[in-house]
């Protein structure tokens, strides 16, 4: 009999610690929402994007009236010839000022100021460059781009708009990436003891079941009262994009 009453318990014991697969609702949160604007002050000359719309990375969303960028890129062009020329000529100029200082047709003085002038044409022709650069830079910033794969949330921008950038930068357009998502739950510390990052765990979202990892594992707890700690964990997983999953839709995270 006392053999016996020792059997079940052991039989207890062991049946405690193989716990079955536990699952934990949560939400879905982006992994990269992003507010898009432009360094560039300017006019909107064209928003090629609505609210809700699926874009590719790249793809223009947005652009400033060109006119005054390209006009500013042409004048730096014509400058840097201009400053080449000057700096070509300067080189010119000193070989003809060295060959003669060599038959001692001039003095030292002439010398150096011929060296002088090709070092002042050089420092023009590269000023010259910079502003080039700095034009092109604003033409190529008047126009926003994806800068991956998403979906409009919100669209903050109309044509006729002024854009002002001098002292910050105004959010247009604001995107979040598809086809990647997180599902963010709340576990416990016993559930926490068998989670780390790069886990292999399931997602149930929109009826759907999809693969993920572990991607964080919080360090602090998000709740803490009565002496009972949860912690934040995010999943990341790959989803086609024809399923139009939304941030703060339900997600159930099957636990190891």
């Amino acid at each position: 009999m006392k053999m016996t009453r020792g059997i079940l318990v052991l039989c207890g014991l062991l049946a405690s610690t193989a716990l079955p697969a536990g699952e934990v609702t949560g939400s879905l949160q982006w992994l990269r929402r992003v507010e898009l604007s432009t360094p560039a002050s300017g006019v909107i000359s064209q928003v090629a994007v609505n609210n809700g719309d699926e874009v590719q990375q790249g793809q223009l969303l947005l652009n400033l009236d060109p006119r005054g960028f390209n006009a500013l890129v042409r004048k730096a062009e014509s400058r840097v010839l201009s400053a080449r020329e000057a700096r070509d000529e300067a080189k010119r100029e000193l070989e003809r000022t060295s060959e003669m200082y060599d038959r001692t047709l001039l003095s030292d003085h002439e010398l150096q100021l011929a060296k002088i002038a090709l070092s002042n044409a050089e420092a023009e022709l590269q000023a010259a460059e910079a502003e080039r650069t700095l034009a092109r830079l604003e033409l190529e910033y008047s126009r926003v781009t994806a800068p991956f794969d998403g979906v409009i949330l919100e669209r903050r921008a109309e044509v006729g708009q002024t854009v002002v950038t001098r002292m910050q930068s105004v959010p247009l357009l604001v995107l979040a990436e598809t086809g990647r998502m997180l599902a963010r739950v709340e576990v416990s510390e016993q559930e926490l003891a068998a989670l780390r990052t790069g886990l292999d765990v399931q997602v149930r979202a929109g009826n759907k079941v999809f693969q993920g990892k572990v991607q964080r594992v919080g360090m602090e707890p998000v709740i803490a009262a009565g002496g009972v700690a949860r912690y934040e964990v995010d999943v990341l997983f790959e989803y086609p994009r024809t399923e139009r999953l939304r941030a703060g839709q339900s997600a159930v995270v099957v636990l190891p």
